[in-house]
C-alpha cells in the first residue's frame, strides 16, 4: 500500500462544503464547536515559524493553504482532508486547519479532528467519523500522519487498528528510527506506540499497542507491571528517549513515570518505574495541582505547581478567589538506565515576581486582574533549555465566553517575559489545551 498524495486528488470531484449552510447545523447538533469555525488571525505566514511552538490539540475547522498544507484522499471514497498548520513565536499558541472536500461533509463528522502525538516532523491526528454520541468509539475513528520536510509535507491515512483500542492523548507516543548512523531521519520509519491498564486485561500488566510503518501493521501484546505501583494508573503524558532502544515514558504527573523499550523485539518489552519527585505535595495551603514534562537537551524536565486560595473563597460551584501560585522545577539527565537522581533547579513564587503584569484586554466591566488574582494552570516547558515555562491563564477558569491569555515565565530569572491572548471558548477549566512541539523546526 502506498501513501496517499496530492496527485490521488486529481481524480475526485472536489466539492467544498457550504460552510454558511451547514455551520447551524454543527451549533444544533453540538458536534463542531462554533469557534472552531473561526481560526485565529495569526500564522497565516507563507514563512512558519522554526524551533518549537505551543500547539493547540484540536483543530479549526476552515479551507486555510499554505506552503504546510498536505492532502489525503480517504479510503472507501470518503472523501479528501487538507491540513494546514499556522505557526507562531510562543507565547502565541500555534493551530491547525482541516477543511473536507470531495463530498466529505462538516456534519459527518462526530467532532474537531485532534492532535494525538507529536515527534519530530511527525503529527498523528484522529478524525471520529459518524454521530457525536459514538465520537469516542474506535470504530469510527481514523488515524492520520502528517510529515514535515523539506521535500514537501504530505498526509497519508493509517490502516484501521481493527479491533485494536487505540486511547488517545495523552497515552500515545511517536518514535522515530533509522538503521543508518548520523542519518536524518525525518522521513524515515516509524513506530506509533500506546501503553495502558485495560479493564478486559490480565490483572497486574499492562497492553502495549504498537503500529509499525515499515509492515504498516498493528500489534498488541501484554507485559507485566510487578515494578509499576497499583497507584500509578493515570497517564497525564507521554516522553519520547528515543535511542536504538526506542524508549518511550508514560507519565503520571503526579506519581511517576514508565519506562519502555518500544523497539525491543517482540515479548522482550519490560517496564522500568522512575517515580517523580515533589516538594508541594504535602503543602495543605497550596491546592489545584498541575504539572508539566518534557525531553530538553538531554535532560527530563519537570514542573509542578500549585495555587495558593484564600482561604473561605471556595464555593460548591468550582468558584474561588487566587492568592497566587508556587511552581517547582527539576530536571534528570538521561541515561542508559534511566537511574540518576533528580536535581531541583528552581523554585518561584509567583508574589516573587518584580514584573508587573502587562495590562490586559477585558470587558468594561470587568476589573484589571494583577498576576495573583489571576487563575493560573497548564504549566508548559519551553523545548529550549531557557528556563521559561509557558502559564493558561483566566480571570476565573470556568470562562468560556471570555479571553485567555498564555504567560511567558522565566522560573531563572523570576520575570514576565511575554503575554499573548488564547480563545477561551473552545477550553475546559484549565485542562490540557495546548502542547509544545517540535513539528514547527521541520515545515
Amino acid at each position: 500500500m502506498r501513501p496517499h498524495s496530492d496527485s490521488d486528488v486529481d481524480d475526485v470531484e472536489m466539492e467544498d462544503f457550504a460552510e454558511e449552510d451547514e455551520s447551524e447545523d454543527y451549533i444544533q447538533d453540538e458536534a463542531i464547536m462554533p469557534a472552531s469555525l473561526r481560526p485565529p488571525a495569526h500564522g497565516q505566514t507563507e514563512d512558519p515559524w522554526g524551533g518549537f511552538v505551543l500547539l493547540d490539540l484540536t483543530a479549526y475547522m476552515a479551507d486555510r493553504r499554505n506552503a504546510t498544507t498536505a492532502t489525503c484522499k480517504m479510503r472507501d471514497g470518503k472523501g479528501v482532508i487538507h491540513v494546514t498548520f499556522c505557526t507562531a513565536g510562543p507565547p502565541l499558541v500555534s493551530y491547525f486547519c482541516v477543511h473536507c472536500t470531495g463530498g466529505l461533509k462538516l456534519s459527518e463528522l462526530a467532532l474537531e479532528p485532534e492532535i494525538i502525538a507529536t515527534e519530530g516532523s511527525l503529527v498523528l491526528l484522529r478524525v471520529a467519523l459518524g454521530e457525536v454520541m459514538n465520537s469516542m468509539e474506535p470504530d469510527i475513528s481514523e488515524y492520520f500522519i502528517y510529515r514535515a520536510g523539506a521535500e514537501g509535507p504530505s498526509l497519508t491515512q493509517l490502516p484501521h487498528p481493527g479491533p485494536i483500542v487505540l486511547p488517545q492523548h495523552p497515552h500515545v507516543a511517536i518514535v522515530r528510527y533509522c538503521r543508518k548512523p548520523r542519518h536524518d531521519c525525518s522521513h524515515c520509519n516509524y513506530t506509533i506506540a500506546s501503553l495502558y491498564r485495560g479493564a478486559d486485561g490480565p490483572p497486574e500488566s499492562f497492553y502495549l499497542c504498537l503500529y509499525r510503518s515499515d509492515t504498516m501493521t498493528w500489534s498488541r501484546e501484554t507485559i507485566p507491571d510487578k515494578e509499576v505501583p497499583n497507584s500509578c494508573l493515570f497517564t497525564s503524558k507521554t516522553i519520547t528517549i528515543g535511542g536504538k532502544r526506542g524508549t518511550v515514558g508514560w507519565v503520571d504527573l503526579l506519581q511517576g513515570i514508565v519506562f519502555c523499550d518500544v523497539l525491543a523485539d517482540t515479548r522482550q518489552h519490560t517496564l522500568h518505574y522512575v517515580p517523580i519527585p515533589s516538594l508541594l505535595a504535602e503543602r495543605e495551603d497550596l491546592s489545584c495541582p498541575a504539572a508539566d514534562i518534557a525531553v530538553v537537551n538531554g535532560f527530563i524536565s519537570y514542573i509542578e505547581m500549585k495555587v495558593r486560595v484564600v482561604p473561605g473563597s471556595c464555593s460548591r460551584y468550582g468558584a474561588y478567589t487566587s492568592d497566587g501560585w508556587v511552581a517547582v522545577k527539576w530536571t534528570m539527565k538521561i541515561t542508559d538506565s534511566l537511574s540518576d537522581p533528580w536535581h531541583l533547579d528552581c523554585q518561584l513564587d509567583s508574589s516573587e515576581i518584580s514584573d508587573a503584569l502587562p495590562k490586559l484586554l477585558v470587558d468594561a466591566d470587568t476589573p484589571q486582574p494583577t498576576l495573583q488574582t489571576l487563575h493560573i494552570g497548564q504549566p508548559t516547558l519551553s523545548l529550549l533549555e531557557n528556563g521559561v515555562v509557558y502559564f493558561l491563564a483566566k480571570i476565573d477558569h470556568r470562562d468560556q465566553d471570555r479571553k485567555a491569555w498564555v504567560l511567558a515565565v522565566d522560573m531563572e530569572t523570576n520575570k514576565i517575559q511575554g503575554v499573548d491572548e488564547f480563545g477561551a471558548e473552545r477550553t475546559l477549566g484549565l485542562g490540557p489545551t495546548f502542547i509544545a512541539s517540535r513539528v514547527s523546526a521541520y515545515l
